[in-house]
């Protein structure tokens, strides 16, 4: 069991220790089940009224060969969505071969302990790499089907410590030297058109950003409380006395105000009116809303007390989001303007 700010969880176990189910704040969560050796085969839970589920298939050696995620109404058991992933080895057990629904599949070549050395996606050849000693990519050749035919070839060479010391791209002005500090830190990116310096505080925190070209020299301050969160720019504004966040949760910048809740979760975002201009409740707002998972569900921007556009999301049980219905404000046939019926 956990809680946290009212939030209870509770992890159920079967009698080999193997998590079965999960509660929050008293509602169903994520399921999970297992085949006769022990093996994961099936994650399920319910978003935004579907259920969702992951399924998984095994070699005998127990290796992952499939994974199949599937969106189900809950209610009558249809079969609403369906996606495929199929996984296959090399001779060493290595895996080497993904093939998704529909798509030609995604080869990779390995050597040694597994150091990537190409890629494919079908037949055709897509990036092939060069490695010295250390197994740190040297060679990047890529385009016009690889290997020898490549198109292009993003040669990088390294510092006596380990650190990128310079990238060049063939066919493009791509030209890129890098510079450290003896803390590590990078101080410098230098290209044919352009130069970025970095600055840093004694704690290692990015203070400023310094851009040089032809006819050009800007430099951009940043300044951080003590736990590392911006804070407003000391040259645009000079009179800030704000040193510290509370909370760790940034109220308002230059462009917008922000509301946060009881997890730290931002709930609002609203347009910052700039001094001295004449604009009347014209301000759009962002509103996030949140699952138990803390994963957004859905959002809305409002202007005008009117909703310009919504959106809904669904997650798979492992986190991953899985799709986004999108609706926007329209004209509809009787000259109203309102979200639209159906979604993107």
């Amino acid at each position: 069991q956990s809680e946290d700010e009212g939030l209870v969880i509770l992890w159920y176990y079967d009698e080999s220790d193997r998590i079965t189910h999960r509660t929050v704040n008293g509602e169903p969560a994520e399921q999970w089940q297992y085949d006769g050796h022990g093996w994961l085969t099936d994650i399920s839970h319910l978003s935004e009224g579907h259920r969702v589920a992951v399924h998984y298939g095994y070699d005998d050696k127990g290796r992952l060969t499939g994974e199949c995620q599937t969106v189900e109404n809950p209610e009558t058991g249809e079969l609403l969505w369906q996606h495929e992933t199929k996984h296959a080895y090399n001779e060493q057990g290595l895996a080497n071969r993904v093939t998704p629904d529909s798509l030609p599949p995604v080869e990779w070549l390995t050597y040694g302990s597994g150091y990537l050395a190409g890629m494919k996606l079908g037949g055709t050849p897509l990036v092939e790499y060069t490695r010295d000693r250390l197994h740190r990519e040297t060679v990047r050749s890529f385009g016009s089907m690889a290997g020898s035919n490549a198109a292009y070839e993003l040669t990088s060479t390294y510092t006596p410590a380990g650190q990128l010391q310079s990238q060049h791209l063939n066919s493009l002005v791509y030209d890129r030297d890098y510079g450290w500090s003896d803390n590590g830190d990078l101080v410098r990116i230098s290209g044919p058109r352009q130069t970025r310096e970095y600055g840093y505080s004694a704690t290692g925190r990015l203070e400023s950003v310094r851009t040089l070209a032809p006819d050009l020299d800007i430099r951009i301050p940043y300044a951080t409380d003590p736990a590392g969160n911006r804070l407003p720019d000391p040259e645009l504004h000079p009179d800030s006395t704000l040193t510290v966040w509370p909370d760790n949760r940034i109220a308002e910048d230059a462009h917008y105000v922000y509301r946060h809740d009881e997890y730290g979760r931002l709930t609002e975002k609203t347009d910052r009116i700039p001094a001295g201009v004449i604009r009347t409740d014209d301000e759009r707002t962002h509103h996030y809303h949140y699952d138990s998972q803390h994963r957004l569900v859905f959002y809305t921007r409002i202007q005008h007390g009117e909703p310009l556009v919504e959106s809904r999301y669904l997650y798979d049980p492992l986190g991953r989001r899985m799709a986004k219905r999108v609706w926007r404000r329209e004209r509809d046939l009787t000259g109203w303007m309102s979200l639209s019926r159906k979604p993107e």
